[in-house]
């Protein structure tokens, strides 16, 4: 309960960010050098970057490109997922094998080296991280979902539903397919955090979004040279954000997988 208020907290500061801070045009990405690499105090809770933008405005403007960086690419995820899974579990046969064997290779490479290959390829850039991260984390999903669809596929009230004439289409969907909604809701829930932890690695490298956006990630590149100086706040506390929203979604992802398997 307690990882579920505090990512309701992060939700609600994303989504009134503005709201939240006086420094809302620092946030979004305007410097004020007068106030460069201030410590932290009650004016500025965080302090300022190197630019002289209030950190705290920063952090809030950076959950908004976290979170609906991690919605994009874990909802592009699972609806690739679902479609190669589904139609592998539910056809069998050669359809399965193929669908498969393609999604092996993805799984081959670790989702971060793909991500950072398909980036490169692509550019740097929020759009085109997302499509990276999607295209190297569906194939999760897809053996997910086919696991959940052949292991229901013979029971019988599916061959009661064959009998009657029930269209494969219509099974897939109808009955298939809400097997494995519980599963599929643990994983994506889990995977959000994933995702922000590995985008914000490749942020950190150059490879998502850019500046002036607010990027957690970034946010770390760019505090990283000034944290042995003792501006330690400008890498710290975007640090702490990504820390504390990965593993507040990792331990609602746990009770949620807890509260479906009957604990």
């Amino acid at each position: 309960m307690g990882a579920l208020v505090l990512l309701g907290a992060v939700v609600m500061a994303a989504l009134f960010a503005p709201l939240l801070t006086p420094y809302a045009a620092e946030g979004a990405g305007l410097p004020n050098m007068a106030h460069k690499l201030l410590p932290p105090s009650l004016e500025h809770p965080f302090g300022a970057d190197e630019m002289g933008r209030d950190l705290l405005a920063r952090v809030l403007y950076g959950a908004r490109t976290s979170l609906l960086l991690a919605a994009l690419v874990v909802g592009s995820s699972v609806a690739m997922g679902v479609l190669v899974g589904l139609a592998a579990g539910a056809a069998g046969g050669w359809l399965d094998e193929t669908a498969m064997r393609v999604t092996d290779i993805f799984l081959a490479f670790p989702p971060l080296l793909l991500a950072i290959l398909l980036v490169a390829v692509l550019g740097g850039g929020f759009s085109s991280a997302v499509l990276a991260l999607a295209i190297a984390w569906w194939p999760f999903y897809a053996v997910l979902v086919r696991g959940q669809v052949v292991s229901v596929r013979r029971l019988p009230f599916i061959e009661a539903a064959q009998a009657t004439g029930v269209s494969p289409l219509r099974i897939a969907w109808r009955h298939l397919l809400p097997n494995a909604l519980g599963p599929l809701l643990v994983q994506a829930t889990v995977d959000i955090g994933a995702v922000i932890l590995v985008a914000s690695g490749l942020s950190f490298i150059g490879l998502g979004p850019q500046p002036p956006t607010a990027d957690w990630g970034l946010m770390i590149a760019s505090g990283r040279q000034f944290v042995l100086s003792g501006s330690w706040w400008v890498a710290g506390f975007p640090g702490l954000a990504i820390l504390v929203t990965a593993l507040a979604f990792a331990v609602v992802g746990d009770a949620l997988r807890a509260a479906t398997h009957g604990g």
